[in-house]
């Protein structure tokens, strides 16, 4: 209860036995203060099992019993109004309830927070803030840590809802691992990695790798870090970029896809709270929402502006050989020196990070072991949703059946299905010379088994009855943290609800704030606390019954509102999952990428920076307005991608060695950056056509006129120093005479600053003396050969 709040009091589950009351008089009282008293009109016929009992309220923190005493039909002597006696009451009933303060709801959400940003473990931080959010609702450090096990996180366990999800998850990740250790997943990656024969076709294969290993984000992880690592490495492209490629395509497409190891859980959150707005009296289908979790899920994809615009932000990095702020640098390092080990970001002392569900020496690794797995998941899955929402009318539309269906049912059936198939599938392929046979080896087996002969050979199956089972169980293992994360996170939202923290959002949200505005709200809020957390699972669990339903009444049931808070809970926790060094995924990029951590999230976090802040300006903000429909949105945000890119994102190989406008700025005002001498290499290197070393001496005349001279102010003012006119550089642009001579003079100024700052003639701007000693070293980017604009 909160102290200076007003609350309605209820009797509840009222047994009346042979009684049939036309009225009820009752008595309500907290710590023996009497508050409230009344009578209550019946109709005899039609007794209600629930009556209202007045209001009261507290004005101090603690215990507070609040006690109802009834009397039927005022045969007490007491309900004459000139009665003195004492009236004793026909039945009576109380309750312990913990009083304190609106803000005091919010401790265990900060404890939870500030131990996940202080510890860095997830489970130890859900945990503490799910015991101290029952030591509030129990009043004790004793009742606390028994309503902490019985209640919470045995609930949370034992709600079958959940456990559709627990099943679903353990076993979609079962047939990942058995894919893996089959092969196929190795034979997609080996088949787009042979178009790899630059750093923009590498990278590319990376990201449609990706893309198509959308079932689940660990896999996807794993599989793509260590099969392009050694590809990639060769190309020049840095370890930082790797990571971000792996890191940014895992959770964004895992999440928006309609069938991966995300969608149950998700699903489960948001009909969680279709229930609960049901169960408090709210038609939603009368306001054009979805009735049902996987509807909404459907409905709010196109909404979820962070995951698709930084799948546009990656692909368009990747085709116009561009990058900025620090993963430029890092890129930049890689191909300049021509390294070809990851460079800086390599992380020290690393082996290959294995899965432990690796194929056989001798698996032929087929891409179709993959591909026909994942389109038997795809078939059973709608199948089994279509089936299950249909309700015989022919008018039906696929809209109302997808509304009407068991999303639970269809998951999880469809994904055993799935396994049983492929496990038929690997279990009647056969390895022989290294390739793959349907025939069975009849003969083989009859000279093993009848002729008893130990030393028969024959081809053995792709995967055996036990192999296959010990795979599946792997991957169940592998996913078991997470569900361990799952499991508080849920408590941690329970514990929260039980504490008011969702009527403390409630009072703000329906009070105070603009409901336009609830979509960009929930979106920064998931994207601070998954920063802190670690876990975007943990955040979507705790912030959904947080928001979702006093969403829904501040909005009046307003769809698109709707949709969007949704939205932007799932897509603010997939964002703050890239911000935070803590998050699983993040690490596990990292590792897989054999990529140095803190490189890792510094180079990818202005990329998440700006594809947060485009998300908010061309999405979230105005689509909550009403000022364009989410489609104009997401079309907006392709745009702005674009436009960000060609005007902060230069070419890593830019024949002027030019960075972005910042890092320019940074320079002018710091001339002894590090940074004077790498632009100078870059530019020597695209003009020589090969690698240099970070001794070489840059002449003047090494390299062609508007090279590295070019000033940031002239840059800034559209001037270009060359161009490319079918293949050849052109040293002599077509440019107005004053433009030129802008030019000359910003030639003259560089070759001035050049004189004072090197004696050695080898233009650093440090002496000369080795690598650049600046905060920009601590960083790398991605290795282009692209073209200056």
């Amino acid at each position: 209860m909160f102290k200076g709040k007003d609350y309605e009091v209820v009797v509840a589950n009222i047994d009346y036995g042979d009684l049939t009351p036309s009225s009820v008089s009752y008595v309500t009282s907290v710590n023996g203060d009497e508050q409230a008293k009344g009578t209550v009109e019946l109709d005899p016929a039609d007794l209600p099992s629930e009556i209202p009992a007045g209001t009261v309220m507290v004005t101090s923190g603690g215990t507070k019993t609040v006690a109802v005493e009834w009397i039927i039909d005022g045969a007490s002597s007491a309900s004459s109004a000139n009665s003195t006696a004492t009236p004793e009451p026909d039945g009576s009933t109380s309750r312990n309830y913990q009083a304190f303060g609106a803000g005091a709801t919010l401790v265990p959400l900060i404890i939870i927070l500030l131990l996940a940003v202080t510890t860095r473990i997830v489970e130890l931080s859900l945990f503490t803030g799910v015991f101290v959010g029952a030591c509030m609702v129990a009043g004790s450090v004793n009742g606390g840590f028994k309503l902490t096990l019985e209640k919470y996180i045995l609930e949370a366990l034992a709600d079958i809802w959940h456990g559709y999800v627990y099943l679903f998850t353990l076993f979609l990740a079962g047939f990942v691992a058995i894919m893996e250790k089959s092969g196929g997943i190795q034979g997609l990656t080996n088949s787009l990695a042979r178009c790899a024969k630059t750093p923009r076709t590498g990278l590319l294969a990376a990201f449609f790798s990706g893309c198509l290993i959308f079932f689940d984000d660990y896999a996807n992880c794993l599989v793509i870090g260590q099969t392009m690592l050694p590809i990639l490495d060769s190309l020049g492209v840095s370890r930082e970029k790797l990571a971000f490629v792996v890191d940014a395509t895992a959770a964004p497409i895992a999440s928006i896809v309609p069938v991966s190891s995300w969608v149950g859980f998700e699903v489960g959150l948001i009909q969680e709270e279709l229930d609960r707005l049901a169960e408090l009296g709210h038609d939603v289908e009368a306001t054009g929402i979805q009735a049902s979790g996987y509807g909404v899920f459907l409905e709010s994809i196109k909404y979820r502006y962070y995951p698709i615009f930084m799948l546009f932000l990656q692909i368009l990095l990747i085709i116009s050989a561009r990058d900025f702020s620090f993963m430029l640098i890092a890129e930049r390092k890689t191909q300049v020196y021509g390294r070809t080990d990851g460079g800086k970001g390599k992380a020290e002392g690393t082996e290959k990070l294995s899965s432990g569900n690796a194929p056989k020496e001798n698996t032929p690794a087929k891409m179709y072991n993959m591909l026909v797995p994942v389109a038997l998941l795809i078939f059973f899955i709608f199948y089994l949703l279509v089936q299950s929402g249909r309700s015989g009318d022919p008018d039906q539309s696929f809209n109302d059946i997808i509304q009407s269906s068991d999303s639970y049912v269809a998951l999880l059936y469809g994904t055993m299905a799935t396994a049983l198939c492929t496990a038929i599938l690997y279990l009647i392929q056969y390895v022989k010379d290294d390739g793959i046979t349907l025939i069975p080896p009849v003969k083989g087996w009859y000279q093993r088994y009848i002729k008893r002969d130990k030393h028969a050979e024959y081809p053995k199956a792709l995967m055996n009855v036990k192999e296959l089972v010990e795979s599946f169980l792997f991957g169940m293992t592998k996913i078991f943290p997470a569900l361990i994360v799952l499991t508080l996170a849920w408590a941690a939202g329970a514990v929260m609800g039980d504490v008011g923290t969702d009527r403390l959002f409630s009072a703000w949200i329906v009070g105070g704030v603009d409901p336009t505005l609830l979509p960009t709200l929930s979106f920064i809020i998931s994207l601070l606390i998954a920063s802190a957390l670690g876990s975007s699972w943990g955040t979507m669990a705790i912030l959904f019954p947080l928001i979702t339903v006093p969403t829904f009444e501040a909005a009046e049931g307003d769809a698109g509102i709707f949709y969007g808070t949704v939205a932007g809970i799932l897509s603010g926790s997939v964002a703050g999952d890239h911000m935070s060094p803590i998050s699983d995924t993040t690490v596990l990029s990292s590792l897989a990428a054999q990529c140095d951590l803190f490189r890792h999230v510094m180079t990818q976090a202005p990329y998440v920076a700006l594809v947060c802040l485009w998300s908010i300006l061309v999405g979230t903000l105005p689509v909550g307005r009403g000022a364009y429909s989410t489609g104009i949105g997401i079309f907006m945000g392709f745009v702005m991608t674009m436009f960000t890119i060609l005007c902060i994102a230069v070419p890593v190989m830019s024949p002027t060695g030019r960075f972005g406008p910042l890092q320019e700025l940074m320079m002018r005002f710091n001339k002894n950056s590090g940074l004077h001498l790498l632009k100078k290499h870059t530019a020597l290197s695209v003009a020589r056509g090969e690698p240099v070393t970070k001794t070489t001496e840059v002449r003047p005349e090494d390299i062609p006129e508007g090279g590295f001279e070019q000033s940031f102010l002239g840059r800034m003012q559209g001037m270009r120093d060359s161009v490319l006119l079918g293949g050849r550089r052109s040293t002599t642009p077509n440019l107005s005479k004053s433009t030129l001579a802008k030019i000359d003079e910003n030639k003259a100024d560089a070759a001035e600053l050049d004189e004072e700052e090197s004696g050695s003639g080898t233009g650093s701007g440090d002496g000369g003396s080795g690598e650049p000693q600046d905060v920009a070293d601590k960083f790398v980017a991605e290795d282009d050969k692209g073209e200056a604009a």
